[in-house]
């Protein structure tokens, strides 16, 4: 029998979070990003959602982050930069006042729990069916 990883961990504790918020056992709420996260020039977040799990508070967004990338071009005979926005999942303790107190590693899955979160907060199951029962 194997030993589970530490990151095997939190893989494990990011699918109970989709389970239970697919179950709706776990309520999210959207709200605006604070500004320490939404006005900076290199990344910016549109939304967050938070919600409360025990005694714990989470806060989840996507952050749009600005990278330079530099590529040669074959025109100019020269590398050139350009910049190149990409997304990362986020998912963190808060405490209270929503400071962040800790910070999950990058997962893939946390992909997953957004979409989920986002297919939930959004209404998407309630509305197909009001829409296609009428």
């Amino acid at each position: 029998m194997r030993m589970s990883t530490q990151r095997d961990k939190l893989i494990e504790a990011v699918a109970k979070l989709i389970e239970l918020t697919q179950h709706r056992a776990l309520v999210w709420t959207a709200e605006e990003p604070p500004l320490s996260v939404s006005k900076r020039p290199d990344f910016g977040v549109k939304v967050v959602f938070v919600c409360k799990y025990g005694e714990r508070n989470l806060r989840l967004y996507e952050k749009y982050i600005r990278e330079n990338v530099e590529e040669f071009d074959e025109w100019e005979m020269r590398p050139v930069t350009r910049a190149e926005w990409r997304t990362r999942v986020v998912l963190e303790f808060i405490d209270a006042n929503g400071n962040s107190l800790w910070v999950f590693p990058e997962l893939i899955i946390l992909n997953d729990l957004a979409s989920a979160v986002q297919y939930r907060v959004a209404g998407v199951k309630d509305f197909l069916a009001e829409l296609l029962a009428s």
